[in-house]
């Protein structure tokens, strides 16, 4: 297994909470697909699971070279089960396609939350 790509980003959780304020529901539809917005409706802190899920589309467009027309719902971010696996990405669309060209069969994913931000690396891997 080579690694081909890495990507990092951050989210501020106060600067996903003021959009969410600010656009509410159009804005949540755009970025996250059903499934990632109904994990986030059922956390504690339904701005910071969506903060990390955006750091997880960023920083896995950058992992894979951060190509143009990639679009918002083709990443999607998987929950981790506990005592089987992390948290995942699902390529779709563009990213999909990407991946594909650049000899990408996988992207591993970290998330982490402190101190009011969002982070998350992205892993793009051959084989």
């Amino acid at each position: 297994m080579a690694v081909r790509g890495l990507g990092l980003d951050v989210c501020a959780v106060d600067r996903m909470t003021a959009a969410l304020a600010r656009h509410g529901e159009r804005f949540e539809r755009r970025i996250f697909t059903e499934a990632e917005r109904a994990y986030a409706a059922g956390r504690a802190n339904q701005a910071e699971a969506l903060a990390a899920r955006f750091a997880v589309k960023e920083a896995t467009s950058k992992a894979l070279g951060a190509p143009r027309g990639i679009d918002w719902h083709d990443v999607e971010v998987t929950p981790a089960r506990s005592g089987l696996h992390g948290p995942g990405v699902v390529l779709r669309g563009r990213a999909r396609e990407v991946a594909a060209e650049r000899g990408i069969v996988r992207v591993m994913i970290s998330i982490t939350h402190a101190g009011g931000v969002a982070a998350a690396v992205a892993i793009a891997v051959d084989e």
